[in-house]
């Protein structure tokens, strides 16, 4: 029988294993292959009752392996606005420089031109990191078909994939009220993050706390949120037979039946007197 041992890292085998093992899963049924994982290594060992499936599978675990090693957090669209940014942000820093040695030689008026080109830089800059923000959460989530119980944080800026986490969880909260929302949340473990910067993790564990949510740790950079429902909706129907609630009978007066005090004050304000339960 056709078979092929992968060398990978301790790191490798949890994405090629996924989540409850579904990116093996989705590789043995795409291909026809059985995969496994040998602790000794480790390794990925692929059999199969022909070399083609066994090819085939070999060529999707080299794959997740490559991505994993140089990984493409931000898509081509995401990249492209990325490194417009990036340029904006160095040309608001060199008019900025030149605006300076403009108004140190005495030309104030040349020097605040600059100074207002610079600002402009700056705001493009920013618009074009807004842009690049969306484009890499979509590569990320919506191109790989996730869904809004799963968040990738991955290639996003520390406030950018904060704030867009806030706007899911509130979207989440939507739901109604007794429900209970799985949502899986992928900041990532800091394997690609110069050591002691790895502080995306360890924002968006404090905003989970924060907000008082259960969680736990899938693995070293993944949570798995239960988002609550916070809406007024309710989850079910109410059964046959329960009425609406009826509104409350009017006495004779035209006046609805109330605690007495309050009946009371309301039929003295209606004969023009006044008291201090409606002043």
């Amino acid at each position: 029988m056709p078979e092929k041992c992968i060398g990978i890292t301790t790191v490798q085998v949890g994405h090629v294993v996924g989540r409850g093992g579904s990116t093996l899963k989705g590789i043995q049924e795409r291909t026809g292959a059985t995969l496994c994982i040998v602790e000794d290594g480790p390794q990925v060992k692929i059999t199969a009752d022909d070399a083609a499936k066994v090819a085939a599978a070999e060529a999707e675990v080299q794959k997740i392996v490559a991505n994993q090693q140089k990984p493409d957090y931000e898509g081509p669209c995401g990249a492209r606005l990325r490194k417009e940014a990036d340029e904006l942000g160095q040309k608001r820093s060199k008019l900025f420089e030149e605006a300076t040695k403009m108004r140190e030689a005495g030309d104030h008026e040349g020097a605040n031109k600059l100074v207002a080109m610079a600002k402009k830089a700056g705001e493009d800059m920013k618009a074009r990191h807004r842009e690049a923000a969306l484009a890499i959460a979509k590569h990320n989530n919506e191109e790989k078909g996730k869904g809004q119980n799963y968040f990738d944080m991955h290639g996003l800026h520390l406030e950018e994939a904060i704030e867009m986490l806030k706007v899911r969880m509130d979207k989440l909260e939507e739901k109604p009220v007794g429900s209970t929302t799985e949502f899986e949340v992928i900041p990532g473990a800091g394997h690609h993050s110069a050591p002691g910067t790895q502080k995306l993790r360890r924002a968006t564990l404090e905003y989970v706390q924060l907000k008082g949510y259960l969680y736990e740790e899938v693995n070293a950079g993944a949570f798995l949120v239960k988002v609550p429902g916070l809406s007024g909706g309710v989850l079910s129907k109410p059964e046959d037979g329960d009425k609406a609630p009826t509104k409350p009978k009017e006495s004779a007066t035209g006046v609805a039946n109330k605690p007495k005090a309050l009946a009371s004050a309301a039929t003295s304000k209606s004969k023009g007197q006044s008291c201090c339960a409606c002043m």
